[in-house]
């Protein structure tokens, strides 16, 4: 039976997708790419809805089916736009602050007009974040170019967040991009070969590309930084226009509690690492455990900065339901 309550929770629906709702959650989720369980309570299903199908746009939470790009936006024709993407914890952006950073910074180099104060801070986004439900999720924040005579979008869409792997397997790749470009050291939209380079290796039986550049040494993961405990303590590559230097990166270069080092890593260290881990803002720290036919151990120094550098929610939290991704949808 349908309560006035219940119908309420979709009056931002148009009369279809409500009707589909009400009757069906599960089916509205599966149409996005998202397969959730039978055991899922109804009420965490309808937070998946909203999650799947509200934006945030310039300020104001905007239905997936009022969302509007201008067909000349040079974002969608040539990929000149920027975006971010990070986790929340308890309806909080993490590490806010440095992606607004360099969301900015990769903006005007992309000679994308963006001005500070159309970029959400922490407390606009927990906003839209508790708007959703109780749900923690996988923010993207995207601004576009725009066309000649009009600036483009800044827009925000949520995802509902995956289970966290235990460990990944990498396989090393030549990287087929030049050093210096944007699509290295940027978050820009141009990521269709970052894309196509993972789903090659993982019709290899791996989880993701190691990149290798020109000289033979080690760049990052396709999606994440890469860190090394070599003999002499723990590395990660020096940041020099050849691959994107990470938020999380960052703070554990100038924080970590067991000191970690830029240098130029040789692709020769794979034979003598202790301990391998990659790191983004979605996931916090991942171990790596086989890059190609090399074999690594979760190592405790790993497990030791990943339980220093994890979020802590509050006591008394929501209950908070993760699915494995499937790997349908680019997040």
């Amino acid at each position: 039976m349908t309560t006035p309550a219940l119908a309420e929770q979709f009056a931002w629906a148009n009369p279809e997708l409500r009707e589909q709702c009400l009757k069906d959650p599960a089916s509205v989720l599966r149409n996005r790419g998202v397969y959730p369980p039978a055991e899922i309570p109804q009420p965490i299903l309808h937070d998946f809805i909203r999650i799947t199908h509200l934006l945030w746009v310039e300020g104001k939470i905007v239905p997936l089916d009022k969302f509007y790009i201008d067909p000349s936006d040079e974002g969608l024709l040539f990929g000149r736009g920027v975006w971010e993407s990070t986790r929340t914890i308890d309806s909080l952006p993490w590490l806010w602050s440095l992606h607004v950073e360099r969301f900015l910074i990769s903006a005007q180099m992309l000679s994308i007009q963006l001005t500070p104060n159309r970029v959400p801070d922490a407390k606009a986004v927990s906003d839209y974040v508790r708007a959703l439900g109780t749900q923690d999720v996988i923010l993207r924040m995207n601004a576009s170019a725009g066309r000649p005579g009009r600036p483009g979008l800044v827009w925000i869409s949520a995802a509902i967040q995956p289970v966290a792997p235990q460990s990944l397997r990498l396989k090393t790749v030549q990287t087929p991009v030049q050093k210096g470009q944007a699509y290295l050291t940027l978050k820009t939209f141009q990521y269709a070969t970052r894309l196509r380079i993972g789903q090659q290796v993982g019709q290899s039986g791996f989880d993701s590309a190691l990149m290798i550049d020109g000289a033979g040494n080690i760049l990052e993961s396709s999606h994440a930084n890469i860190f090394f405990r070599l003999k002499e303590g723990w590395v990660t590559p020096v940041s020099d226009g050849g691959f994107l230097p990470g938020t999380v990166r960052r703070y554990l270069l100038e924080k970590s509690p067991l000191p970690i080092k830029e240098q130029v890593v040789p692709q020769s260290v794979l034979g003598s690492a202790k301990e391998v881990f990659v790191s983004n803002s979605n996931l916090g720290i991942v171990p790596i455990t086989q890059i190609d036919d090399f074999a690594y151990p979760l190592g405790e120094e790993t497990r030791h900065i990943s339980r220093w550098l994890e979020p802590k929610p509050q006591q008394g939290g929501s209950v908070q339901y993760r699915f494995r991704d499937r790997g349908d949808v680019a997040r």
